[in-house]
């Protein structure tokens, strides 16, 4: 038996030595060839092949060929999922590639770095390492590394809430696309572009546009085979029945969801499936059951830091939920959760999207200064091209004096027309509401509604940053469908733009008269008049006034 051992040890030993060997006498060449031949069938052994290419680029010192090493070990622990190792190969790679005039390895490298950041939560940080491929896959100018960055920093801004943004994004993505050749890797950005535009229609929730797009994706990825894309777009179509109020349906193909990525390495789509169950059933009065779902997938949160579901809106139902059942207890718990991490997300988007569009506006002037290099540099010298400047900034100055004087005449108008409206307002405010006339209003139901909408508006309560369907429902003791009925067809809007207006309305007024108030900054004034993000409150004062909250601000301070 010892014999036999010993000989086997001898075989595996020689096997071992021929292996080490032959890695030994390779090139690095010859390496980075075996590496991408094995990097998607055996990491591992790409890994090993990488780590040796690694040693051999050292030891020649070659930065570009060090570079590239440790890009390729940093890809293959991405690849393993090990994004903790992947780390600082890649920041090895980015220190040594300082000097490199390899555009698309830079892209490489920089990309990646991006990728690695994402899956560790570092989205700040991966932003601007998306920024930086951004800037070299310009310098490439192929639609297809432009593609790649796009997805990624639309990805960031999607989940950090600026929606518009990121449905830019996606859209100028599938435009790319429209000027390739169809390929099995372009079908597979098309159809995350299209997955994502409908997603984020959901969170506006713009349930026609998120079904357009969704039935596009669904199609797509039915006809490729592209499971892993399909299931999320079944989702999305749950989603989708869920807004709509077909509750059934969304807890029918929710089921199906659930079952079908049960045994899912990354358990998010499952958890999603049992969150839009224990929602639809919180809907349908089955507030038991939607308890069960809903602490399963709080359960899987507190025991995994890689599960993504939208843990606010988990705490936020599970309190209205304990609050049905009568378990005053767990109904402030999950409240002050709620709160809690209202108050952390918006910090964080805030944060993200000050910096996106800081570093997307860098990249289009630092763009804008290279054109204008490369245009005088061939031409130092000549006194023609310096007269030339110089008579162009004159022209662009008096164009910009014109420009700028022009939108100063502007915005006084819209704000001396504000002033009227403003004006109008506090005099319908210090007289009577005109009531509807009980002739018109044949609905006795209605008449009754109305009335509570008149008491409600007089009491402000529109100015709590709670202020939803549900929560005015409740104050009006009414449900949510009809609600949202009678205001469609008495207010003419739809309950978010009703809203909106009264609050935008309110801040006109106490804005003009309230000196302290003015002192204030504008995420303070939002919060002020019930909106929970300075730039939802910014983008509906424009839409209503014409004129941003700061302008606004400034003439009335200049008029004191």
């Amino acid at each position: 038996m010892k014999q036999l051992l010993l000989f086997f040890f001898l075989i595996v030993f020689t096997c071992m030595n021929a292996q080490n060997d032959s890695l030994k006498n390779s090139t690095f060449e010859s390496l980075e060839a075996s590496y991408k031949k094995m990097l998607y069938t055996n990491t591992s052994q790409a890994l090993s092949y990488a780590i040796k290419a690694k040693e051999i680029a050292l030891t020649s010192n070659n930065h570009t060929h060090i570079t590239k090493a440790y890009y390729y070990i940093a890809n293959c622990y991405y690849n393993m999922g090990a994004n903790s190792d992947a780390l600082q190969p890649i920041e090895l790679a980015l220190a040594n590639s300082t000097d490199s005039t390899d555009i698309v390895l830079l892209y490489n490298v920089a990309l990646l770095h991006g990728h690695i950041l994402s899956e560790l939560g570092e989205d700040s940080k991966a932003l601007k390492a998306y920024v930086k491929a951004q800037e070299y896959a310009e310098e490439i100018n192929n639609p297809e590394y432009e593609i790649s960055v796009l997805t990624n920093i639309a990805y960031i801004k999607k989940i950090h809430k600026d929606f518009q943004e990121a449905i830019n994004m996606y859209k100028t993505v599938l435009q790319k696309l429209e000027t390739l050749e169809e390929s099995q890797n372009n079908n597979v950005y098309k159809a995350i572009a299209l997955m994502n535009i409908a997603d984020t229609y959901l969170w506006l929730q713009k349930t026609d546009d998120a079904s357009y797009y969704n039935e596009q994706g669904l199609k797509l990825s039915s006809r490729l085979n592209m499971e892993l894309l399909h299931h999320p777009m079944l989702m999305n179509k749950a989603i989708i029945y869920y807004q709509k109020e077909v509750y059934g349906e969304c807890i029918k193909l929710a089921k199906q969801i659930a079952t079908l990525t049960k045994d899912d390495e990354k358990k998010s789509l499952h958890l999603t499936a049992l969150f839009y169950l224990g929602k639809s059933s919180y809907k349908l009065k089955n507030y038991e059951e939607a308890i069960a779902f809903l602490e399963e997938v709080l359960q899987a949160i507190n025991s995994s830091s890689t599960v993504d579901v939208n843990e606010k809106e988990l705490h936020e139902f599970l309190a209205l939920l304990y609050n049905k059942v009568g378990n005053a207890e767990k109904n402030l718990f999950h409240f002050k959760k709620y709160v809690e991490l209202e108050k952390k997300q918006s910090a964080e988007d805030l944060k993200i999207n000050n910096e996106t569009h800081e570093l997307v506006d860098l990249v289009s002037v630092q763009s804008e200064i290279r054109e204008i290099k490369a245009s005088l540099a061939d031409e130092t010298n000549s006194k023609r091209v310096i007269s030339i400047v110089a008579l162009l900034l004159l022209v662009l100055l008096i164009i910009s004096s014109i420009y700028y004087k022009r939108k100063g005449r502007i915005i006084k108008q819209k704000f001396d027309k504000l002033l009227e409206k403003v004006t109008a307002l506090e005099k319908e405010e210090t007289s009577e509401k005109a009531v509807p006339k009980k002739e018109k209003v044949t609905d006795a139901k209605a008449a009754v509604i109305l009335e509570k909408i008149d008491a409600f508006e007089k009491r402000e309560s529109y100015l709590s940053t709670e202020c939803s369907l549900g929560f005015m429902a409740e104050k009006l003791e009414t449900n949510t469908s009809y609600l949202s009925k009678v205001i469609n067809k008495y207010k003419k809007k739809t309950f978010t733009a009703y809203i909106t207006e009264l609050r935008i309305n309110n801040s006109l007024i106490r804005l003009k008269n309230d000196k302290t108030l003015q002192s204030y900054t504008i995420k303070a004034i939002a919060e002020e008049f019930g909106f929970k993000r300075q730039e939802t409150f910014s983008k509906a004062f424009k839409a209503q006034t014409g004129i941003y909250p700061s302008q606004y601000l400034k003439k009335l301070r200049k008029n004191r």
